[in-house]
């Protein structure tokens, strides 16, 4: 796979060059307050999660997208599939997305959610999709919901809770109508003493 089309965004491969980009969005302070745990960045911190974004496309074959606006060529953020090897469970594939404060509001985040979550059934053959986020990050906490997915609770992990979503393939392959449900009310799941989570969800919808 080389790239994703929607119709606004064109979602490539990860490239060194993304680096520049990347760390204009990760020293944001209004990004990376919504975005959990590691906040805030240093250029080593978001040098490192660059490159391992690169190893994964390496390993995999895919992972996280650097999202392009077709109409401008601008470089809008990075979104896409991600792992969380901490997560506890056979399941530890997110959709995540970080966006440029300019391209908030607009509806992107869901478009390349959407796009991710697609791929993830698919194309990769997944049986399950999560995402994480700060619990106050509403407007990730929509995106995750037109994505299809479900809120699972609030969990406490490497010394601060998140909302956890997911969605299974099931609810994916049986369309649009059984994947939409009210939002659970809040619950809690058991915490974990250790874990980490690199990324999170931040910017709007």
């Amino acid at each position: 796979m080389t790239e994703v089309e929607t119709t606004r965004l064109l979602l490539r491969p990860w490239q060194p060059d993304d680096l520049a980009e990347f760390t204009r969005l990760l020293t944001d302070p209004e990004v990376t307050r919504y975005i959990v745990v590691h906040t805030p960045f240093s250029p080593q911190d978001v040098a490192e999660l660059s490159q391992r974004t690169l190893e994964q496309w390496e390993r995999n074959g895919f992972w996280p997208w650097a999202a392009i606006e077709k109409a401008t060529g601008r470089w809008v953020g990075r979104m896409g599939l991600d792992e969380l090897p901490d997560r506890p469970g056979p399941h530890k594939i997110e959709v995540g997305w970080e966006l440029h404060r300019e391209f908030w509001d607009r509806g992107l985040a869901t478009e390349g959610g959407l796009a991710g979550v697609r791929y993830g059934f698919e194309t990769v053959g997944l049986e399950r999709i999560i995402s994480a986020t700060m619990p106050t990050n509403a407007a990730s906490r929509r995106v995750m919901e037109k994505c299809g997915l479900r809120f699972q609770g609030e969990l406490a992990m490497a010394g601060t809770v998140v909302a956890w979503y997911a969605i299974d393939r099931t609810d994916w392959d049986a369309g649009p109508a059984a994947r939409w449900k009210p939002p659970a009310s809040h619950g809690r799941l058991t915490p974990l003493a250790s874990g980490t989570v690199d990324g999170g969800s931040s910017g709007g919808l």
